[in-house]
């Protein structure tokens, strides 16, 4: 008996053993169980953060690409395809050849052009496709350009706005070329330039391409968005020359009545003193709109008149082509149109200062505004 009893308490021992031994193991197959299931949800949740990243990285560089391609500006440390000139300055100073098509594609050479050569190139080195920055800026983000050898016969038509206008545009560029008053069959007849300002103004808005005449409002300020034909934007534009008077064109010679801004007398005498404008080929004009007599241009200070120059014998040489502005109202581009050089550190770090820097008064002018007043102002 002693022996049985001693069998079952060994019988029950070792099957308790085996039921802790079974618990156990039922333990650790259910923790490895779980650490298998959290490691394979932090690895899907690591390839869901994975794939969230690469989206987002992929949306932030079309985003870039997008936002580098339209519009394509010419940064003003890349240098002019054309000339090789760069800006001392921060603004944009020229357009890149690139277009992105309607279907995705990327058209254009990629090379840069100032604006200095896309107003002065001829037209057998260039082409006859040309923009302006005020057009450029005033078609916002959908304001592209390219070298007419760069485009298609499709890119034709989208720039000057269709078929006719593309006509137009070519027998427009074929007189001027050829040195004509009429432009060949089929574009509209050249306007004859009379006494009127007003007229004249208007037979240049009339002669505009629907792509010219946007540009036009835009500058404007005037909203095109109720426009739906041409007529509707070239009524709108005839508004807009009604309502603002034309600026004169050719040489800014001051008349004779009008008052010196240095010394406060009139010249009185024809081309006795300059205006301080330019009326650039895109139609805007720069410039305090303020006379100077000869006088005054070869004595006043150059800490608070400048350095920019000119003598009546000059500017009578240039003809048509003269201007002159003030140091204070040049910008971007402007020194180099003059001077025929680029822009020094120097002139533009004191022209972008003028109204902390240009401070001269004369007991001649004592109560009237400085050049420091008035260098940075466009009254035009």
């Amino acid at each position: 008996q002693q022996q049985q009893q001693q069998q079952q308490q060994q019988q029950q021992m070792e099957e308790q053993m085996r039921r802790q031994q079974e618990e156990a193991d039922a333990r650790k197959a259910a923790e490895a169980a779980a650490a298998a299931a959290a490691a394979e949800a932090r690895e899907k949740a690591a390839a869901a953060a994975a794939a969230e990243a690469a989206a987002a990285a992929a949306a932030q560089a079309a985003q870039a690409a997008k936002k580098d391609l339209e519009p394509a500006w010419l940064p003003a440390e890349l240098a002019c395809g054309h000339c090789g000139s760069t800006s001392q300055g921060k603004s944009a100073h020229g357009v890149i050849c690139r277009r992105r098509r309607k279907n995705g594609q990327v058209a254009g050479c990629g090379r840069g052009v100032c604006w200095a050569c896309m107003e002065k190139l001829p037209r057998d080195q260039f082409g006859m496709v040309r923009t302006s920055r005020a057009e450029f800026e005033s078609l916002a983000e959908d304001a592209w350009w390219m070298h007419e050898q760069c485009m298609e016969k499709s890119d034709l038509r989208s720039y000057f706005g269709g078929e006719k206008e593309l006509k137009q545009a070519i027998a427009a560029a074929d007189a001027q070329s050829a040195g004509q008053d009429k432009p060949s069959s089929g574009a509209p007849a050249a306007s004859k330039k009379t006494s009127d300002p007003l007229e004249d103004a208007k037979a240049e808005v009339k002669a505009m391409s629907v792509k010219e005449l946007k540009a036009y409002l835009t500058r404007n300020k005037v909203s095109i968005e109720s426009c739906v034909e041409k007529t509707d934007l070239l009524n709108k534009a005839l508004e807009v020359v009604a309502e603002k008077p034309p600026i004169p064109k050719g040489p800014a010679w001051m008349p004779p009545s009008m008052v010196c801004r240095l010394c406060a007398k009139p010249p009185g005498k024809e081309q006795g003193g300059v205006i301080c404008r330019r009326l650039r080929a895109d139609g805007s004009v720069s410039g305090c709109g303020e006379g100077v007599c000869w006088r005054c241009m070869k004595r006043a200070p150059r800490e608070s008149f400048g350095q920019v120059r000119t003598t009546k014998e000059e500017f009578e040489s240039l003809e048509a082509d003269a201007w002159w502005m003030h140091e204070g109202c040049f910008q971007d581009g402007d020194y180099k149109d003059y001077f025929g050089e680029s822009e020094p550190e120097e002139f533009y770090n004191r022209r972008t200062k003028a109204d902390q820097d240009w401070a001269w008064e004369d007991p001649m002018t004592a109560g009237r505004p400085t050049m420091g007043d008035f260098g940075n102002k466009k009254m035009w």
